[in-house]
């Protein structure tokens, strides 16, 4: 890790009682960098990105962002710093409707790092431009592809410096998910920092990526290119050696 580290973790583990559910990693991202996190379920990837958006406690370890320690500041804190989880499942908010929704992600950014509501939402509505047809629908009659788009929008009118994905692709038909990467790479070209956890690779490239593979809290890979799918499969059947 050098001196453009972005976000770093430094020997992070978390424990659910006597489980552990995380063993001590450690982990470091550059702005425009992609940290692709991967493995079966159960294998801690959410409890991870729960843990560096403050979702949960940690046992061991620290987090650092921007050079400033940010372990004990709680997760609704970390949104206003700069740190930006998009959960599994998509957080979606029923009751309320597509504009309400954005709403909330804007009003959570810093006011530091935010402009007026109107440009900063014409810059996401460029990326998914459904969302400006769905305006004043409510979330919940939306198609899970929208669904996904709406979620990954109200974390980015946050004005993230770090982006946390979990598992964005699950449960989206094959042209919703061409449509959510291809606006994440476009994210990642503009220099966003991104986290992104799934269960399979994915259609996403950066000059500087890291791939981690967990196995049962620990990470087994952990290298600075991705496992071919051979070796991933060994990895994910724990018959590989641990790195």
């Amino acid at each position: 890790m050098d001196d453009h580290t972005l976000l770093r973790a430094d020997g992070i583990a978390v424990s659910y009682g006597r489980i552990e559910a995380l063993a001590p990693m450690s982990l470091g991202a550059q702005r425009g960098s992609l940290t692709l996190v991967l493995g079966a379920n159960g294998a801690g990837k959410t409890t991870l990105v729960k843990a560096l958006a403050g979702a949960v406690r940690l046992r061991a370890g620290r987090i650092v962002l921007e050079g400033d320690d940010i372990t004990y500041v709680p997760d609704y804190r970390r949104v206003t710093r700069g740190v930006s989880l998009v959960p599994e499942g998509r957080g979606r908010l029923p009751g309320l409707n597509v504009r309400d929704n954005l709403i909330l992600g804007w009003d959570a950014a810093s006011r530091s790092r935010r402009g007026h509501f109107s440009a900063d939402l014409d810059e996401i509505l460029e990326l998914f431009p459904v969302l400006r047809e769905r305006f004043g629908q409510d979330c919940s009659t939306l198609s899970g592809g929208e669904m996904q788009m709406l979620a990954i929008a109200r974390a980015l009118l946050a004005k993230p410096l770090v982006l946390l994905l979990d598992e964005p692709s699950l449960g989206l038909a094959p042209l919703a998910t061409a449509r959510v990467y291809d606006a994440l790479g476009r994210l990642l070209d503009r220099g966003l920092c991104m986290i992104l956890v799934e269960q399979k690779a994915v259609p996403l490239r950066s000059e500087r990526e890291t791939t981690i593979v967990l196995q049962n809290g620990r990470a087994v890979f952990h290298e600075n290119r991705r496992p071919d799918d051979e070796q991933l499969a060994a990895l994910y059947l724990g018959s590989s050696e641990r790195r």
